[in-house]
């Protein structure tokens, strides 16, 4: 028995598909999946060289800039095994070099873009998750909370403008926490009257005298005014940065996954020609 081997003329028409979504796709899950299995192995080990101890294994800004480094690798890596993938896959056809070399890109490109709209959709879904356990946790656990005034984030504060004594009445010292909070609604400023009134507060309070009290007052605002616009502009650079690398890591594994395809390509052809059974 005998195999027939059915050679197209170049005058034939090419009745091939010069895009295929399957193997694009195809790509793009193999991307998703290989960067996914990589960066979790990453995070594996790079739990085990933090130490809890102070002082103990690396410090938090070489554990992220190496962490940085091999999300940058692993991305790149998963991009590369996509590209290839769908450039070995698409066959060839009747056209040019370029038109072959643009047809293989496109691949890797869309594989590409595959891979991006897999892991955002997987990020939501997580997110999606968190927030609904948050929310639950918040059900079950927040009215408890609620009646405690020494689980607000401005009982410390409070604490600080009654020192030294204890203060003589609970119910007063609960207006003077609502009054503290109702100024960081405000971007941390108390209105005049409510100035007055807290002031009147920490004076009868803490014994001390109405300008002592309003310095506390004004030294308190101006403490959380200073700490929270540090906070704020810490994490303006960390998401400016933070952003920048990963749109940089995204263009790079675009760059990746369509060079990849390329050569996939080029890589198939010369296996082609190199098979004597095909050429001959």
């Amino acid at each position: 028995m005998t195999d027939a081997i059915v050679i197209a003329e170049q005058g034939d028409e090419n009745t091939g598909y010069r895009f295929s979504w399957g193997l694009a796709i195809a790509g793009g899950v193999a991307a998703t999946a290989v960067t996914f299995f990589l960066l979790t192995l990453g995070a594996g080990f790079g739990l085990l060289l933090v130490n809890p101890a102070p002082h103990a294994g690396p410090s938090a800004p070489v554990f992220f800039t190496g962490g940085a480094i091999y999300f940058f690798a692993a991305q790149a890596f998963g991009f590369a095994v996509g590209g290839h993938l769908a450039g070995r896959l698409l066959g060839p056809l009747v056209e040019s070099n370029i038109q072959e070399e643009f047809r293989a890109a496109a691949h890797g490109f869309v594989a590409w873009a595959v891979a991006i709209l897999a892991t955002l959709t997987m990020v939501a879904l997580t997110g999606l998750s968190a927030a609904n356990i948050g929310t639950t946790s918040a059900a079950l656990y927040g009215a408890a909370n609620s009646k405690n005034i020494n689980a607000t984030p401005t009982a410390y504060l409070v604490d600080v403008l009654f020192r030294p004594g204890i203060p003589k009445n609970e119910n007063l010292r609960a207006e003077a926490g609502r009054l503290v909070e109702a100024g960081f609604v405000r971007a941390e400023q108390l209105t005049p009257e409510d100035h007055a009134r807290l002031t009147d507060l920490v004076a009868s309070q803490a014994d001390i005298s109405s300008e002592e009290a309003a310095q506390r007052i004004d030294r308190m605002q101006a403490d959380v005014q200073t700490k929270t616009r540090s906070a704020a502009d810490v994490a303006r650079k960390i998401t400016s940065y933070a952003s920048l690398w990963v749109a940089f890591s995204l263009l790079f594994g675009a760059a990746v996954a369509m060079t990849a395809a390329v050569f996939a390509r080029n890589e198939d052809n010369r296996d082609a020609r190199a098979d004597p059974f095909i050429s001959g």
